[in-house]
């Protein structure tokens, strides 16, 4: 099967930000900015997430692990953690990125929310940043 062009792409799901101190996060991006925390799940290994809502735009994903320090090491520094896309298929998307040659650096997987179910996968873009193809399932 040939595809024929990109799925499309629905908007920007969320920008995961990695963040040291969790609680100056929160009262950075919920109580300063305004944005309005609606899930938060604390993950098998230990790491924190807080989702804040952006209206329209997405959504701002808090990322906190105990044990991130301030050193400059690719994955253990403080800031952007990834860019995420929402798609309405994943399974479209990752058939177009391996018929493009595009490796796959993590997923396809499947995470349960409290409020939705989601399909992930991952991919680097050529500087080597994490981008997420995010399709969500809200729970009825």
């Amino acid at each position: 099967m040939t595809v024929e062009g990109p799925p499309p792409i629905l908007q920007v799901e969320h920008v995961g930000i990695r963040v040291r101190d969790l609680d100056a996060a929160v009262a950075f991006y919920r109580d300063l900015l305004g944005l309005p925390e609606f899930d938060r799940v604390v993950t098998a290994t230990g790491v924190t997430l807080v989702l804040l809502e952006m209206g329209r735009a997405g959504h701002v994903e808090l990322v906190h692990r105990p044990d991130f320090a301030p050193r400059e090491e690719a994955g253990a520094r403080a800031g952007i953690h990834h860019l995420a896309l929402r798609v309405p298929d994943l399974d479209a998307w990752v058939a177009y990125l391996q018929e493009k040659g595009v490796a796959i650096t993590s997923g396809p997987a499947t995470m349960a929310w409290t409020t939705a179910t989601a399909k992930l996968c991952f991919v680097a873009d050529p500087e080597g940043n994490p981008v997420e193809f995010f399709e969500r399932r809200p729970h009825a």
